[in-house]
C-alpha cells in the first residue's frame, strides 16, 4: 500500500481535532461548548474521510470544468489586470477588517466595516448603509451580547488609552 498525501492530510487533521477537543476538557462548560460542538464531530468526519480514502472508495464522478461551482481561471471572460485588481481589493478589505478588529474590537470594527464597505466600496446610499448597518450592529448585539454573553475584547487602541 503506498502512502498518499491526501492520508497524511486526514491524519493530520484528526490530530488537530483531537488535541483541539482534548484540550478543552478542563474547561467550564460555557467556554468548553465551542471546541466541543465543532471538533467531536470534525473528529467523526475526519475518520470517516480516512477510512473511505484507505478502503479505496472510488469518488464521485467528476463533472465538466463547466460545471465547477468554483474555478480558478482568472481569464475566462475577464481581463487578467482586471482580475488580479479585484482580488487585491478584496484582499485589502478582508485584511483591513482584521486591522480594524485588532485596533478598535469587534464592536465597532464590525459596524464601522459594513457601513464602509457599503458606502464606499457598494456605492450605496447614505440611508441604506446606515438602516443596514445599523441592523448589523443590532444582530450582532442582540446575538453576542445579550443572548449568548460571549465577551470580546477591546481594541487595542482602548486598551492602551485604558478606556477599556
Amino acid at each position: 500500500m503506498r502512502l498518499k498525501p491526501q492520508l497524511l492530510l486526514d491524519l493530520a487533521v484528526i490530530i488537530f481535532f483531537v488535541i483541539f477537543v482534548y484540550e478543552a476538557r478542563d474547561w467550564r462548560l460555557q467556554a468548553r461548548l465551542y471546541p466541543w460542538v465543532i471538533g467531536i464531530p470534525m473528529v467523526g468526519l475526519s475518520v470517516i474521510h480516512m477510512i473511505r480514502g484507505l478502503k479505496g472508495a472510488p469518488d464521485k464522478p467528476s463533472r465538466q470544468p463547466s460545471d465547477a461551482p468554483v474555478d480558478f481561471q482568472f481569464t475566462r471572460g475577464i481581463a487578467p489586470a482586471l482580475a488580479r485588481r479585484r482580488a487585491l481589493n478584496i484582499f485589502s478589505w478582508i485584511f483591513g477588517f482584521f486591522v480594524g478588529i485588532w485596533l478598535l474590537g469587534f464592536a465597532i470594527a464590525i459596524t464601522g466595516f459594513v457601513f464602509l464597505y457599503l458606502k464606499v466600496q457598494s456605492g450605496e446610499g447614505w440611508g441604506r448603509s446606515l438602516v443596514l448597518t445599523g441592523a448589523a450592529w443590532l444582530i450582532f448585539w442582540g446575538l453576542f451580547d445579550r443572548l449568548l454573553h460571549l465577551p470580546f475584547p477591546e481594541g487595542m487602541v482602548f486598551s492602551l488609552l485604558g478606556l477599556g
